[in-house]
């Protein structure tokens, strides 16, 4: 059997509030181009394994349904005997998901979202494929609560069926959970609290969906995260990728996992460093096609500067300020709490706080104020201010 293992769409997820609807249209037309591939060279793919969080939300937009709709036609269509493998994850909405999920069956679309699902069992070229979708407490109706009780007693149901009925066949679980054992050990992830690998070593290979980095858990050789396709925050900076899977006759482990990288239509990067530098240094123009968040460095605030770095970096979603010492080790806040301590006037704190945001550093670290710091003129317009506030007063 050969398959395409890839999960955590998220299809109808923003990014800083951006659509992410031409990223996402991008992944499902690369999965599309795979298995086309694939079939020219002679080498066709048996299945597709999604293991969870197919959409970001319960109740999925309207444009994020649509846009998979026409991927399944366009999967079934192109690829009659494929299988799809779809099962709830924590994002998913599982009564929607399962919707007309009996009469999918017909066309090879297998969709698990409940626990009564587990059992049931699709054999694809001589393998016996299984899914657990995401477990939540009472899930089999009983007392059942914790993450690791809730999958051994999956992982048991599908070991019974499979001992009574597919013996001789190599086993494929798919399933949404945090398993330890990879590069982050125990850990959890929203409610999800994570689960000993162990309770998945009778199997021949384990699709995992839920986190969003691609690793190999254990070392085995044969439980493994895709990742998500594309990065869904700044932080998750890794290549992108596809396992392309294939079960021989062997009920140990598969006889390869490859990876296929995603062509990822605006990678992700965080940046740090001063305005004047990203508008005027060419280092930066291999940035233009990327979702940017830029950490400025500069000691006074740029007027507009996100709008003026647009115009350079037309996908900058995020622009912040960074402190480059903490508030206690900052020597001029010391001096604030220094002042309130001795009473100063609120003139002499509005002195200080406005010589620290218009002081600027030169090349060689000296600092100065900067030209339109205009300070004096600051302070009397304050003190003129407050003082025709307090005079209407007096007045009333």
């Amino acid at each position: 059997m050969k398959f395409l293992h890839t999960g955590d769409w998220h299809l109808g997820k923003t990014l800083h509030n951006t659509p992410l609807v031409e990223d996402q249209e991008n992944l499902l037309k690369q999965v599309l181009d795979i298995f086309e591939e694939a079939r020219k060279a002679g080498e066709p793919y048996d299945a597709l394994m999604i293991p969870g969080d197919l959409y970001d939300r319960a109740i999925p937009s309207v444009a994020a349904v649509k846009m998979f709709d026409r991927f399944l036609d366009e999967m079934s269509g192109r690829f009659k005997e494929t299988h799809v493998f779809i099962l709830a994850g924590n994002h998913d909405g599982p009564d929607r998901l399962g919707f007309a999920s009996s009469f999918l069956e017909r066309s090879n679309i297998h969709i698990c979202t409940q626990a009564e699902d587990i059992a049931k069992c699709t054999v694809v070229n001589g393998t016996a494929v299984y899914q657990i979708p995401f477990l939540m407490p009472g899930s089999f109706g009983d007392g059942l609560s914790k993450q690791g009780e809730l999958f051994e007693r999956a992982a048991k149901i599908i070991e019974e069926d499979h001992r009574k009925n597919h013996p001789d066949l190599p086993t494929v679980v798919c399933a949404h959970a945090t398993v330890y054992g990879g590069a982050d050990e125990n850990f959890s992830v929203g409610t999800a609290t994570s689960i000993d690998p162990k309770i998945f070593e009778n199997f021949t290979y384990t699709a995992l969906g839920h986190i969003h980095k691609f690793q190999q858990i254990g070392k085995s050789g044969k439980i493994f995260y895709s990742g998500s396709p594309i990065a869904y925050s700044f932080d998750d900076d890794a290549q992108k990728v596809f396992l392309s899977v294939e079960i021989g006759a062997g009920m140990e482990k598969p006889d390869s996992v490859e990876q296929i990288k995603v062509d990822t239509l605006h990678p992700v990067v965080r940046l740090r460093g001063k305005f004047q530098d990203f508008m005027e240094k060419a280092e930066f123009d291999k940035y233009k096609d990327f979702y940017m968040e830029i950490k400025s460095t500069d000691a006074v605030p740029i007027h507009n500067a996100k709008q003026l770095l647009k115009a350079k970096f037309p996908h900058l979603l995020s622009f912040v300020r960074e402190s480059t010492l903490s508030m206690e080790q900052n020597e001029d806040f010391r001096e604030r709490k220094r002042m309130l301590q001795e009473k100063k006037s609120t003139s002499e704190l509005l002195r200080k706080f406005l010589e620290e945001i218009y002081t600027v550093e030169g090349a060689g670290g000296e600092k100065t104020l900067a030209e339109n710091a205009k300070i004096d003129e600051k302070i009397r317009l304050f003190e003129k201010l407050v003082g025709d506030s307090l005079n209407r007063r007096s007045d009333k």
